[in-house]
């Protein structure tokens, strides 16, 4: 199942694979106290699959090097991400802070 914000995930499903197969999957259970940042620094996981994330969540894994995406249209499966993925048919999410002095329509005098 794919949680819509990882404060509600029972767990944290990791996946290592390629284009053509799976190699292995192994399933966190997380209790009220983890923090899946942690997980995936542990576990040098290069990108993350979400539907959506807090401004401080993107920060840490954006600081970690870690690519974050997101489902264009609607996914339900780990298995549909992984497809989504390996077609390319995923948005990557950056965080980008202006500041606000900077941008005219804001704080034109």
């Amino acid at each position: 199942k794919i949680y819509p914000h990882w404060k509600d995930a029972e767990v944290f499903v990791q996946v290592e694979f390629d284009d053509n197969r799976i190699y292995e999957v192994k399933k966190h259970k997380l209790s009220s106290d983890d923090l899946i940042i942690n997980i995936v620094k542990r576990e040098n996981i290069a990108y993350v699959i979400t539907y959506s994330l807090s401004i401080r969540a993107l920060e840490l894994l954006q600081k970690a090097g870690v690519k974050v995406l997101s489902p264009l249209e609607a996914v339900s499966t780990v298995g549909e991400a992984i497809d989504k993925f390996r077609k390319c048919d995923l948005a990557v999410v950056k965080l980008n802070k202006t500041p606000m002095s900077t941008i005219e329509e804001l704080c034109s005098p």
